[in-house]
C-alpha cells in the first residue's frame, strides 16, 4: 500500500453492519431511558461528562442517519427531554418523579437543541430533497419533529421569546440561526407565522411541509 487512496477504502460490509447494529442498540437504549422517566441517569456523576457525546450521537440519529425508523426514535428521545427538562424548576422540585437536572445541564441541553438539533432537523433533514413528505415513514419522522418543536416552543424554561428569536426570526426568516455555519433557504412570512402561532405539533408539521413546498422540494 502506502498510496493516498488507501485511506479512502471503506470498511468491509460486515464491519459497517456491525457498527450500525451497535448504534441502533445505543439509540434504542437511550430512547428507553428518556421515555421511561429514567433520564436522571444521563446527568449522574458517572455520566454527566459524556452527555455532550450522547446528545451528538442522538442528534445524528435524529437528523443524519438514512433510516426513518431511527430518525423517529431519536427525535422522540429529544421530544421527551425537552418536555421533562424544560419544566419550570418549581414544578420539578415539587414532584420527586420529575427529573430535576442541575441548571448548567438544562442550559447546555437547550443550547444544543437550539444550536444543533433544530437546524439539523430543518436543514439536513426536512428541507433536503431526499426527505419525501409523501413517504409514510418520512411522514412519521415529520410528525415527531413537529412534536419536538412544539414542546420547545411551549417550554416554561426555554421556550416562548427564545423560540421566537432563535427559530422563527433567526432560522425561518433569517435563513441562518444562532451560531449557524450553514444557511438554509429562508421561509416566507407565512411560514414564520405558522411556527409562531402554532397551537400544537401538527401546526408546526404543516408549516414545515409548506416551507418544503415553497422551495419546490416536495
Amino acid at each position: 500500500g502506502g498510496g493516498v487512496g488507501d485511506n479512502e477504502t471503506p470498511p468491509p460490509p460486515h464491519a459497517m453492519t456491525e457498527q450500525l447494529y451497535v448504534r441502533k442498540q445505543a439509540f434504542a437504549t437511550l430512547h428507553h431511558v428518556a421515555v421511561h422517566g429514567a433520564s436522571a441517569v444521563l446527568y449522574s456523576d458517572a455520566n454527566v461528562s459524556s452527555l455532550g457525546d450522547v446528545l451528538r450521537l442522538m442528534c445524528d440519529g435524529a437528523t443524519a442517519v438514512p433510516d426513518p425508523v431511527m430518525n423517529k426514535t431519536c427525535a422522540q428521545f429529544f421530544c421527551e427531554l425537552i418536555s421533562q427538562w424544560g419544566r419550570c424548576r418549581a414544578t420539578a422540585a415539587d414532584d420527586p418523579r420529575i427529573p430535576n437536572p442541575p441548571t448548567e445541564v438544562v442550559d447546555a441541553f437547550f443550547d444544543f437543541v437550539y444550536g444543533v438539533l433544530v437546524p439539523g432537523m430543518i436543514r439536513h433533514s426536512v428541507l433536503d430533497p431526499a426527505f419525501v413528505v409523501k413517504d409514510a415513514l418520512h411522514r412519521r419522522v415529520l410528525a415527531e419533529y413537529g412534536r419536538a418543536l412544539w414542546s420547545l416552543k411551549e417550554s416554561p424554561r426555554r421556550g416562548g421569546v427564545e423560540f421566537r428569536s432563535r427559530v422563527v426570526e433567526a432560522l425561518v426568516l433569517g435563513g441562518g440561526g444562532h451560531g449557524a455555519t450553514c444557511v438554509v433557504a429562508r421561509g416566507s412570512e407565512r411560514i414564520a407565522e405558522g411556527f409562531a402561532n402554532a397551537t400544537c405539533g401538527k401546526d408546526i408539521e404543516m408549516a414545515l411541509k409548506e416551507w418544503k413546498l415553497e422551495l419546490g422540494r416536495q
